[in-house]
């Protein structure tokens, strides 16, 4: 594993970790959204090993890190790939931002539960999925954790949850609802992120980007590290 994608799967546990998770037989279990079971190594056979007698309920997905290199032979296993995600970093620049004067980056206290709780359901509305208060009022508590808007107007258009470690920010839960896309907010979100990085002395930005979201990460200079991929357990139960 390679320094940038080790540095973007560290924010991302971390992150799982701070939305509530507990530790058995060697991995991580969300307690509850956003539903992972990880080995720290996020290496596939320890963590096909660890599995090997546990059953999980069919919600869980059970994260492992893949690159082309590897081959992983599923038709041996109890677990069905779900999705993959790539890994991706972007080396923050000295140059200034080129930035919409009507829109801005609204980043919620933590304390602001009517913030937060706009948060979960614009998110939701987003991704297409539900997400639980519970697990964002824990991460928003966080230090170096912010949930926050992109607003256009002073009207909220977008979400981005920022964790930050170091020198090293990851981005997540970036989503734009249906109504107001095709409209650039998802990319004057990240400019207006890469601005705010450049006052807080960060120097990378890390995230994990769906085929829908990769063009425009591209088109920002972000590099490809390696990918993550989620699996299903066959048979059902409960850990």
């Amino acid at each position: 594993m390679n320094s940038f994608a080790m540095q973007n799967s560290s924010n991302l546990l971390a992150l799982w970790r701070c939305y509530g998770a507990e530790k058995k037989g060697g991995l991580w279990f969300s307690t509850g959204w956003p539903h992972r079971v990880w080995h720290d190594t996020l290496d596939y056979d320890t963590t096909i090993r660890a599995l090997s007698d546990i059953h999980i309920n069919e919600k869980y997905q059970v994260a492992t890190m893949s690159n082309k290199s590897t081959e992983v032979n599923v038709s041996s296993t109890e677990l069905n790939a779900d999705a993959t995600l790539r890994l991706m970093h972007f080396h923050i620049p000295r140059a200034p931002q080129i930035l919409e004067s009507h829109a801005r980056l609204e980043l919620l206290e933590r304390d602001d539960m009517e913030g937060i709780r706009a948060f979960m359901n614009m998110c939701s509305e987003g991704f297409g999925y539900a997400i639980e208060l519970a697990s964002l009022c824990r991460a928003a508590k966080q230090e170096g954790a912010k949930l926050g808007f992109l607003q256009v107007n002073n009207v909220r258009v977008a979400t981005i949850l920022l964790f930050r470690q170091g020198e090293s920010l990851g981005v997540f839960q970036l989503t734009v609802p249906p109504n107001y896309r095709g409209k650039q907010y998802a990319t004057q979100l990240m400019l207006q992120t890469i601005d705010w990085a450049q006052t807080q002395g960060v120097s990378l930005i890390t995230l994990q980007a769906s085929d829908m979201g990769l063009a425009l990460y591209q088109r920002l200079g972000f590099k490809t590290s390696g990918s993550i991929t989620f699996w299903r357990q066959q048979c059902t139960g409960s850990h």
